[in-house]
């Protein structure tokens, strides 16, 4: 039996001769040190910092030199994207016509940008109601003679008019007939008789006659700008920059398809994110095939499945049914349910993305950034408080054990709110389920009670840290994420200022273009409450190093997105971020899976070598987790140290960076006894978190250090650890 090597362990031994490999055949389009665009930075209003010139020289030579026109930006929160693509931008040897499409709250932050870093450029504001009329004067329109950026929110970019399902209804009849040849609608080859919750979900045609079965409704009356450039300006924009590309990952979709008729449209393109991909083969197909169909023809468009059986991870299951099939000679009957897992192969890195991709982290463009520290709180709940919950998840244990997916949804929402809003509204969940017309029907309703209690262990525990803050001169960004039904913002605010706190609550109805100057607005706050759907892209909140999520959800990419509002370039606290939660139970699972799915989200981004691996080996998503989690029993405690162990990957990943390897030697009489193998950080700035042990009792203390101080600490206590609590 042949011995099995695990990828970090391979590249661990064979790391040198991999990297000389590489570099004896890659040919980089860009080398560090070349003397080409110097005076362009000299030129532009905002110098960049060292490492963030380096690739906007790259990025440069390769779109107006190398004749690589449709890029990526891969890029950690906060190392200055937007800077470098509008640099880029400026580095064009004549003078360009950009379209910027970015979420819609940040609109503003790019105009601002866009003057800040181009010379003498135009800026034209797209997110308007008048944006098609604006663009009507670009059909005679020349080339530019200076640069021009035009901004508009991805929203406005995809929307058009809305529509209505159209039929007509003959008396005594209750099915709907077809406007057209007036014959009952009924899909005689599918069996299928269409009514009216059908019409309304999908654009229909007659099955008899093909007439359409639905209309434009009159307003709002808006067309889609996306359309409109393509139909009207296919060639009037030099330049593409979207932002937040991940979003378009989907096939069929208007943020998908708005996407491939702009990127059509221009000559240049180039996509920022912070990650390509949420752990599938098949998130990223979309993106390549609209920016490179060439590449992927032997696919075709619907070929994602095909890619993610090549490059990904699919799980077959099979189940065969032999009932009775004994007794007329039949073969068994066989049903298989395919399934995608996390997973990429490491071929599509080279295969794909490597020639069209530029990676950055924060820690490679700034050095001497605060620190930044992240904690799980986990708090026994109160008695009440307790019993009402344990007896809340026995009834949906057995209600998903009965109606499987049916009350999956249903039941993480409540089992994630009811400890925080068990003293606000009283808990109903509704299982529904489908009949054979697609029409939905309660099935099952469980109930929990509102219970009198007068402060919950969160909401001390909230209120002492605010405390604590405020003595430090620190404000605190409360995340409380499910404001709808089981919205307690108000609570939680009366609460605090109830103890003497100024707080405030961003509200949803404040436009996302305007949610920028609404912060900046009230500047007299303590404590912001907000849900970090509202702020969790490119927002920069550096008046709020203190950041607290008291409620845990599951999305990885809401939480890491948000996590990182206050910790960016021109932060000059220390950063510390809280995860609230509930000990035993779903919270404390939720947080627990969340630790594990960013811990492998890091991995696949390249930030540790065995991460393709981990990734491969991944079990599924967290839903189905969390479904199992409350079904099987299966224990998941301890979510600080699962995500004292996610922190501190992440910490050795950046200390592998930019650093050089070097080999010390413990001698004993001249001769070597041992050989210890070290990444030594080439920055001093940097500092980490460690715990020694100390005493007889052996006890722990956390200590703060400058990595450059971690020789002479191991050399006084012995075997350090990098810690988070």
């Amino acid at each position: 039996m042949s011995n099995i090597v695990s990828l970090k362990d391979f590249i661990e031994k064979n790391g040198k001769i991999l990297g000389e490999t590489i570099e004896k055949y890659l040919t980089p389009v860009w080398k560090q040190g070349e003397k080409i665009y110097e005076k362009e930075i000299i030129n532009l209003l905002r110098k960049p910092f060292p490492v963030q010139k380096e690739l906007i020289k790259g990025l440069a030579k390769a779109m107006y030199q190398e004749n690589r026109k449709k890029l990526f930006i891969c890029g950690e929160m906060g190392t200055g994207k937007t800077t470098i693509s509008l640099s880029v931008v400026a580095y064009s040897p004549t003078p360009l016509r950009t379209l910027v499409v970015c979420p819609a709250h940040l609109v503003e932050k790019w105009i601002r940008e866009a003057k800040l870093v181009i010379p003498d450029v135009t800026v034209v504001d797209l997110a308007v109601k008048e944006a098609i009329s604006i663009l009507q004067n670009l059909k005679e329109a020349k080339k530019p003679e200076k640069h021009e950026v035009w901004v508009i929110s991805k929203e406005r970019a995809k929307l058009s008019f809305s529509w209505r399902p159209v039929f007509i209804t003959k008396k005594n009849k209750n099915l709907p007939c077809c406007p057209g040849c007036h014959e009952e609608l009924i899909d005689k080859e599918k069996g299928k008789i269409y009514i009216e919750n059908m019409l309304s979900t999908k654009k229909c045609l007659c099955p008899n006659c093909g007439e359409s079965l639905w209309q434009a409704v009159p307003k709002p009356r808006r067309y889609s700008v996306a359309e409109y450039i393509k139909k009207y300006l296919k060639h009037k924009f030099d330049f593409l920059i979207l932002d937040e590309i991940h979003d378009y990952k989907a096939g069929d979709t208007l943020q998908g398809n708005a996407m491939g008729m702009l990127v059509g449209c221009a000559k240049y393109f180039l996509g920022l994110t912070g990650t390509f991909s949420g752990g599938y083969a098949s998130d990223i197909f979309y993106l390549l095939y609209r920016i490179a169909p060439h590449e992927l023809k032997n696919y075709g468009y619907n070929g994602a499945e095909t890619f993610q059986k090549q490059y990904g991870v699919i799980e077959e299951i099979r189940k065969l049914d032999n009932e009775e099939s004994y007794k007329y000679g039949r073969g068994n009957k066989r049903s298989v349910i395919i399934k995608k897992r996390p997973g990429i192969s490491p071929e599509v890195v080279g295969k794909y993305l490597l020639h069209r991709s530029c990676f950055i982290r924060l820690a490679d463009v700034i050095d001497g950034l605060p620190p930044y520290d992240e904690y799980v709180v986990s708090l026994e709940m109160d008695g009440m408080q307790k019993a009402a919950y344990k007896k809340l998840e026995d009834q949906l244990r057995e209600a998903v054990s009965r109606y499987r997916m049916k009350a999956v949804a249903p039941m993480l929402q409540s089992l994630l709110c009811y400890p925080d809003s068990c003293v606000v509204f009283p808990e109903e969940v509704k299982i529904k389920e489908k009949d054979s017309y697609g029409n939905k029907h309660i099935v099952d309703i469980i109930n929990a009670p509102q219970l009198p209690v007068n402060l919950l262990p969160k909401e001390r525990e909230l209120f002492e840290l605010c405390k604590k803050e405020k003595t430090e001169k620190r404000k605190v960004l409360v995340y409380i994420i499910y404001t709808g039904t089981r919205d307690i913002r108000q609570r939680i605010k009366s609460i605090l200022e109830k103890q003497g706190f100024r707080v405030g609550i961003l509200p949803e109805t404040v436009e996302p273009k305007k949610r920028e100057e609404w912060i900046n607005k009230h500047k007299d706050f303590d404590i912001l409450i907000s849900n970090p759907e509202l702020v969790k892209l490119g927002l920069d909140l550096y008046d709020y190093p203190t950041i607290v999520f008291f409620e845990v959800g599951y999305n990885i990419f809401t939480l890491r997105q948000a996590a990182r509002r206050s910790w960016r370039i021109g932060q000059t606290q220390p950063v510390r971020v809280f995860y609230y939660c509930y000990k035993e139970t779903m919270q404390e699972v939720a947080l627990y899976l969340t630790a594990r799915k960013v811990e492998q989200a890091l991995l696949l981004e390249g930030d540790l070598p065995e991460g393709l691996a981990a990734e491969l080996s991944d079990s599924g998503s967290i839903v189905e987790e969390l479904a199992r989690a409350l079904v099987e029993g299966r224990s998941y405690t301890g979510a600080e140290t699962a995500w004292t162990q996610m922190r501190k990957r992440e910490i050795e990943a950046n200390l592998g960076m930019n650093s050089e390897e070097s080999i010390l030697s413990v001698t004993n009489s001249g001769k070597k006894e041992n050989i210890i193998k070290e990444k030594i950080l080439a920055s001093e700035n940097l500092t980490v978190s460690v715990c020694v042990q100390q005493g007889k009792k052996k006890s722990v203390s956390r200590l703060t250090v400058k990595q450059s101080d971690i020789d002479s600490l191991r050399k006084k206590y012995g075997t350090l650890q990098f810690c988070l609590i």
